[in-house]
């Protein structure tokens, strides 16, 4: 009985059945890419939006300052429209107004204190401001509002200023700030008041000139458009170029912070000092002074990168004698993506104002000797 003899594939169907496989999963890979590609056009994906508009905001003073021009918002209506109204909180126009009084700032026009009235002022920059945010919902406002729930006389003065530095805002609790009389003063703290001044003097023309400010990070940069080439009309290419961009816009920011408030920074230097500044002048007009710290509304975790910093404010705020409230507890575990203004402005939005006003007047209620709010 013979055996049968097995004889191997020859080498030409071997690669003839490789070609074969490799030609089928090029084929399922081309129809997995065409129906993403397709299903991104009709989703519109991915999307770049345009910046909000740039109305005329500042207006300069002729009153000296070692920090620069003195600036203030410029009195009237100051409009910012947006590129879309994905929360359903801007106007039909997709509009936010911030009016100005005739001093300056956000607000009604300042009136003398009244007799039994409560008076709260608020220092700072865009957040104190509320770049993005309705007049009403801003959280000098929504402090006043749970003050008064509570049967006081409350107002607020909101004297904060987009671009301005720690050393700026005590400028103004000096030129204007004890002329209102203030029961407690409030100063609203982000992690860019360590930069120097927004504007400058050039010494050519000796006109006010804006600083360029940082274009590598979140906050300060315009969203951008991918090259305008043959590839990037694909929508597949446009998704990877727009989520590369923002993986290295976040390590950026992180990393501009990081420098900004390194201890031997001099803006950080100066910013310390200024904050005891601040501080040591209210006490001396015997009124307390909240210290209230925005995060960077980034990876609200317990891995949030910037805590050291948070730490470190807080310790010169309380060894100053002021009282810290820092937001980063209270906005643990929430989605950056919900607390800001617009995907083009992360600024904080109402939410988040409102969770800084309640902490705001839980402490002025215990500073001040008020029955604790329920």
């Amino acid at each position: 009985m013979t055996e049968k003899v097995s004889h191997p594939p020859s080498r030409g169907k071997t690669s003839l059945r490789l070609l074969r496989r490799l030609l089928l999963s090029l084929g399922a890979t081309l129809l997995t890419l065409t129906a993403l590609e397709i299903g991104l056009r009709i989703l519109g994906l991915p999307k770049f939006l345009k910046p909000h508009t740039t109305p005329l905001q500042f207006g300069f003073t002729d009153r000296e300052s070692a920090n620069g021009p003195f600036y203030l918002n410029y009195p009237g209506r100051i409009t910012f429209r947006y590129d879309g109204n994905p929360r359903g909180y801007f106007d039909a126009q997709n509009e936010v107004h911030h009016d100005v009084n005739p001093s300056g700032f956000r607000g009604p026009a300042f009136t003398p204190k009244p007799a039994g009235g409560f008076r709260v002022i608020f220092l700072g920059d865009s957040f104190t401001f509320g770049e993005g945010v309705r007049n009403e919902d801003t959280f000098p406002e929504v402090t006043a509002r749970l003050l008064r729930k509570d049967g006081r006389r409350a107002e607020s003065c909101n004297l904060g200023v987009s671009g301005y530095n720690t050393t700026q805002e005590a400028d103004v609790l000096k030129i204007f700030g004890f002329d209102l009389k203030p029961d407690v003063v409030v100063l609203g703290y982000t992690l860019n008041d360590a930069e120097p001044p927004l504007f400058q003097i050039d010494p050519v023309s000796g006109e006010p000139v804006r600083r360029a400010r940082e274009t590598t990070i979140e906050v300060e940069s315009q969203p951008l458009r991918p090259p305008d080439s043959l590839l990037y009309r694909l929508r597949l290419a446009q998704l990877v170029w727009q989520t590369v961009e923002r993986r290295q816009a976040a390590g950026q920011t992180l990393d501009y912070y990081r420098s900004l408030n390194a201890p031997t920074n001099p803006g950080r230097i100066e910013s310390d000092r200024a904050l005891h500044e601040i501080i040591s002048l209210c006490r001396e007009h015997d009124v307390p002074c909240i210290v209230v710290m925005f995060p960077l509304l980034y990876r609200l975790s317990d891995d949030y990168p910037l805590k050291d910093v948070h730490e470190r404010v807080g310790q010169v705020v309380r060894q100053a004698g002021g009282t810290f409230i820092d937001l980063l507890s209270a906005l643990k575990g929430q989605d950056p993506g919900t607390l800001i203004v617009h995907p083009t402005d992360q600024h904080p939005n109402e939410k988040v104002h409102a969770i800084a006003a309640r902490l705001i007047a839980q402490e002025i209620e215990r500073l001040t000797d008020s029955p604790p709010r329920p």
